[in-house]
């Protein structure tokens, strides 16, 4: 791992099987090692091997366009019971960063292959890297960057180059309809809420769409964006890569209009004009591996 300091702790489920569903059993998991697994480490080994670029940022980058034309796919990570999913054949615009982030991370691994991989996200997916039922996931984009920040992983450049923008996110439990897991569950409403008001105690900034070009030169190739909301009790409605086209700000990311990942044609400024919802960007910054 890249961080000798951090300790993943696994929950491993123990089921007494007879000889008969235990052979069966491992017929399957043989089956599942044959055909999936050479072809999850295989596609990581590519992805993470012979990188030409030394930045953690360039990476980001470099991983990132390997993407390109990768479908949009939404609701990835919901399941009828919480787990770990890692998927590299789509991703919606959360994943997308989450899993390049990843990607990056596990390519400085002394052992670069899936399992590392799978470690890496479920420590970026999960509070303390641990998967204990619906709200132990990080379902807020802000929290989840102020978590990375904490973990040493990235540095939100917003209070710097933004101001202050006051939010109460919650859109979540003021929204219940939307999420099968607390529809009718009281008590993973309450985690929800629980979650909220501890999000809430971090101050919420912005770079504001109007005054981007004040400092959009401070931003740089693959740091993350993320568009801040207008939406009531939303913290953000898209993220992404920025991505330099000569001296024009463009991003890169999955989107969901063009249904695949795409570098976008808008420049980030004209994009942020014309989305109503968004008000504004922060951006994150990944900490180098030479600073830590």
């Amino acid at each position: 791992m890249h961080n000798n300091s951090r300790t993943f702790l696994v929950s491993k489920q123990k089921k007494t099987f007879n000889l008969k569903t235990t052979f069966l059993t491992l017929l399957f998991f043989v089956s599942q090692l044959a055909n999936a697994q050479p072809a999850d480490e295989k596609l990581i080994q590519n992805l993470t091997s012979n990188l030409t670029s030394e930045s953690r940022a360039d990476k980001m980058i470099e991983i990132g366009q390997k993407f390109i034309g990768k479908p949009y796919i939404g609701g990835t990570l919901e399941s009828p019971k919480e787990k770990l999913i890692c998927r590299l054949d789509g991703f919606d615009c959360y994943t997308f960063v989450e899993t390049v982030l990843a990607l990056v991370l596990t390519s400085e691994s002394v052992n670069p292959d899936y399992d590392t991989f799978a470690e890496e996200v479920q420590y970026l997916r999960y509070r303390e890297g641990e998967i204990n039922g619906y709200s132990s996931r990080i379902h807020y984009f802000f929290e989840w960057a102020k978590l990375a920040e904490k973990n040493g992983v990235l540095n939100d450049l917003t209070p710097e180059l933004g101001t202050k923008s006051p939010k109460n996110i919650n859109f979540m439990s003021t929204h219940r309809q939307f999420y099968p897991a607390f529809t009718t569950n009281e008590q993973v409403l309450a985690e929800i809420k629980a979650m909220e008001k501890n999000v809430n105690k971090y101050a919420f900034n912005e770079i504001k769409t109007a005054d981007l070009p004040e400092v959009q030169s401070e931003i740089k190739n693959g740091d993350i964006l993320a568009f801040a909301s207008s939406v009531p009790g939303l913290d953000v409605n898209h993220e992404g890569l920025a991505y330099w086209k000569g001296n024009k700000l463009h991003f890169l990311h999955a989107s969901s209009a063009e249904k695949k990942v795409v570098i976008s044609d808008q420049t980030l400024q004209d994009y942020l004009n014309s989305i109503k919802k968004d008000t504004g960007l922060m951006v994150l910054r990944l900490v180098e591996d030479s600073d830590l």
